[in-house]
């Protein structure tokens, strides 16, 4: 599992690289949630109210683990690799 996770992770990167550049992932090295700041996006507080309106991906809000984590959002990547890539290629159509 833990291995899968690391692939993940590595997926995950790069397909932000790639999709989303001005996104920048804060993976956890002690779970399978990444920080994703959104902030660069210009989607507001909450980029996962948007991400879920625009492009029916399902993200967590920053807002609700942090106050402070306005633009953030949270990523579980402890999925199939064809459900990442699924969703950041909506997250990309969320924006136009």
């Amino acid at each position: 599992v833990t291995a899968e996770l690391a692939e993940n992770r590595t997926l995950l990167g790069d397909l932000l690289a790639r999709e989303l550049p001005t996104v920048v992932i804060h993976p956890s090295s002690a779970t399978y949630l990444a920080w994703l700041d959104c902030r660069a996006l210009g989607l507001g507080d909450d980029p996962a109210a948007q991400f879920v309106a625009r492009g029916r991906v399902a993200l967590s809000s920053g807002l609700a683990y942090d106050p402070a984590a306005r633009g953030f959002a949270r990523f579980n990547y402890a999925t199939s690799p064809e459900v990442i890539t699924e969703a950041v290629t909506r997250m990309r159509a969320a924006l136009g």
